[in-house]
């Protein structure tokens, strides 16, 4: 069984369970639920996080969840990374389990079949003024600095310039909903989503951060094909 070590130095063992795109459609009630007690517990420990991708787009667009999404996506700063997994066991107390921890900063937890993604980012030298998560950069400003929105009758942090991420990320329809996925996935390709997770969690890191540095310089190109279509639509 896979281990995630505590900053203390305690360890936290997990089960695997493989998420991937087309996974399941996201249960509404269920995920209002598990994000307003994970709220409640971040408040009370000081854990700041904000909606990302996904959730915020929803926050902003329907003000709910998209219809078609998944999961529910956050942002973390790497500064918070340690006080994240403090809490895993309290989360643990309140029915969420990890469900998948890669060591390049994205943590999942699931809760009653609703599952949450925390991605944290961290300094990224390789572009000026961006933030990675797992190779995949973004711009700095939007990782570093928050406003608050009404959302599910409470206020949660977003991307101060919410509306500019959008652009950055989505491209100038983003406020046209698209279903990324049908929720079809064969039993091979969820075989092989499993055993690759398996892998990944059991490798060495010298292997692991190897293996994915080539993959990460794919994401930094993809960067800058958001980067210069940006540039174009704010020109325009």
């Amino acid at each position: 069984m896979p281990i995630i070590i505590l900053p203390d130095g305690t360890h936290f063992d997990y089960k695997i369970r493989p998420l991937y795109l087309g996974v399941k459609k996201i249960n509404k009630k269920q995920a209002k639920e598990n994000l307003l007690l994970l709220k409640s517990i971040a408040d009370k420990s000081g854990l700041c996080f904000a909606l990302a991708f996904g959730t915020a787009l929803g926050a902003v667009r329907e003000h709910d969840f998209i219809e078609h999404d998944e999961d529910i996506d956050l942002w973390v700063h790497y500064s918070q990374k340690d006080l994240l997994l403090s809490l895993l066991f309290e989360l643990r107390e309140n029915g969420f389990e990890v469900a998948r921890w890669d060591r390049r900063g994205l943590l999942s937890i699931i809760r009653k079949n609703e599952y949450i993604d925390f991605y944290i980012y961290y300094p990224d030298s390789r572009a000026e003024n961006i933030m990675s998560c797992c190779g995949d950069p973004m711009p700095q400003k939007y990782i570093e600095n928050w406003t608050e929105i009404p959302f599910l009758g409470k206020a949660f942090y977003i991307a101060r310039d919410w509306e500019e991420m959008m652009l950055f990320r989505y491209g100038k329809d983003w406020r046209t909903p698209v279903a990324e996925t049908d929720f079809k996935v064969s039993r091979v390709r969820k075989s092989f989503y499993y055993i690759k997770d398996v892998i990944k969690g059991y490798l060495p890191d010298l292997i692991y951060f190897l293996i994915y540095r080539r993959l990460d310089e794919q994401k930094l190109l993809r960067y800058y094909s958001r980067l210069e279509r940006f540039n174009t639509l704010k020109g325009q």
